[in-house]
């Protein structure tokens, strides 16, 4: 038996535990604090990784007046993403979180979430969105697949996302190396390793 190649085994496992645990601390941190002390849901989740996402981002050198995450469809989120973003900024802009009704007015927005509801427009908005930075999110399944850029996946009862980075750089904008790092599944992109 290889007791070197044991070691780097339960190496790799307790940095795999402990940047999960890492993840769901953060996550847990970044959420309010009345939303602490319950259970977080899915959307609590999956607000708290929208929040994040643009400190990952980089994007085009474009004014922008403010740092907006929207939502296009029906909202799930019951308020936790607008009380994330309240009050807070991202490289010296306000951050906002604003409900749009189209692709086309979501082309302003730095990151769209493009809810459950709009799944049978899913084609259509991901064309009124093309060639615009603007990084794409959802939870439609095959998501990614489909053309966009970040799919929230469960697994085992945790939100992951999985990422589609031809579709990123299509849209002229990057994602750090530590973002790809913890994602669930990476393809597209062909300089792309997993390490």
């Amino acid at each position: 038996m290889d007791v070197e190649a044991i070691g780097r085994v339960e190496s790799a496992r307790r940095r795999f535990t402990f940047r999960s645990a890492a993840c769901l601390v953060a996550t847990a941190m970044l959420l309010p604090a009345g939303l602490q002390a319950q259970k977080p849901t899915d959307y609590d989740v999956k607000a708290a990784y929208l929040f994040n996402f643009g400190k990952f981002l980089r994007q085009p050198d474009t004014p922008r007046q403010s740092f907006d995450i929207c939502v296009l469809g029906h909202d799930d989120f019951g308020g936790a993403l607008d009380k994330l973003t309240a009050n807070e900024q991202l490289n010296g802009l306000p951050e906002h979180t604003i409900h749009v009704d189209s692709a086309g007015a979501a082309r302003r927005c730095a990151i769209v979430f493009i809810s459950g509801s709009e799944a049978d427009r899913l084609k259509e908005d991901l064309v009124d969105l093309a060639g615009y930075p603007v990084l794409t999110v959802s939870d439609v399944p095959h998501f990614v697949e489909r053309g966009g850029m970040i799919e929230f996946q469960t697994q085992a009862r945790h939100v992951r996302f999985s990422v589609g980075l031809d579709a990123v750089t299509k849209a002229g904008l990057g994602l750090s190396s530590e973002l790809l790092k913890v994602a669930l599944a990476v393809s597209g992109g062909p300089q792309w390793r997993a390490q």
